[in-house]
């Protein structure tokens, strides 16, 4: 069985919809999803934003499942001017070595080098610091630590992640906070209202940012799509 973790349910959403067979429950803080995705057993976790909440939710699926590879797959913000939003990027430097190969035969995806960071980086210039002093192409927030709890292990582990916000874009930090609780991992409307009510200049640029990840979150469904039906049959 394959796991698929995602730190979002908004990212899993497409990727469920093309299960069927499903079993929904948790474990502690831990979403689980049993299901069946294209002819394959599978679990899909969710593992929770930022990287405390994700290795501690990665440690869980261990602790009750004996998954024989873990697919981490998300969004991703671009490092560098030349990756769009919607793009699929495979990290190079956290990908177990063994299954790069064969994931090659595949399309519709680039390599790139990944930095993960408990910081919203929303900004050009902040976004061109971590390029600079990680040599790094997406910034995200889970990768570093659920690759420290699966590696150990000795399973493939596969870092995946779809360009959500490009390079020049400025983010809306206030309006991101306001409108998703991280803890409950769900969105929150009217609070996002009453802050968009006080703060009107975030509009344009929260439009902006969530019209893009439909578009994203379509990208990286069609990539596992095709990624789950070329990998191994024994996994």
């Amino acid at each position: 069985m394959i796991c698929y973790a995602f730190p979002l349910a908004h990212e899993a959403t497409d990727l469920l919809k093309d299960c069927t067979q499903k079993e929904q429950f948790s474990i502690g803080k831990l979403r689980c999803t049993l299901a069946n995705f294209r002819g394959r057993p599978i679990l899909v976790a969710l593992v929770g934003m930022g990287q405390a909440r994700a290795a501690e939710n990665a440690a869980a699926i261990f602790q009750y499942f004996r998954p024989k590879a873990l697919v981490l797959a998300g969004y991703g913000g671009a490092l560098v001017p030349q990756m769009h939003v919607g793009q699929v990027t495979l990290s190079n430097n956290f990908t177990s070595e063994e299954v790069q190969p064969f994931l090659r035969i595949l399309s519709g995806f680039d390599f790139a080098g990944f930095c993960t960071s408990d910081e919203i980086v929303g900004t050009p210039e902040r976004r061109e610091q971590y390029a600079a002093a990680t040599q790094s192409q997406v910034i995200e927030m889970e990768t570093a630590a659920v690759a420290d709890v699966v590696i150990p292990r000795q399973i493939p582990f596969l870092a995946i992640r779809v360009i959500s916000d490009e390079f020049q874009q400025v983010l809306p930090l206030g309006a991101l906070a306001a409108g998703f609780d991280p803890d409950k991992g769900h969105a929150t409307p009217f609070r996002l209202l009453a802050y968009l009510a006080l703060h009107p200049g975030d509009f344009g640029p929260f439009k902006q940012f969530v019209s893009g990840l439909g578009l994203a979150r379509k990208s990286l469904t069609t990539f596992l799509q095709q990624l789950n039906d070329e990998l191994p049959a024994h996994w």
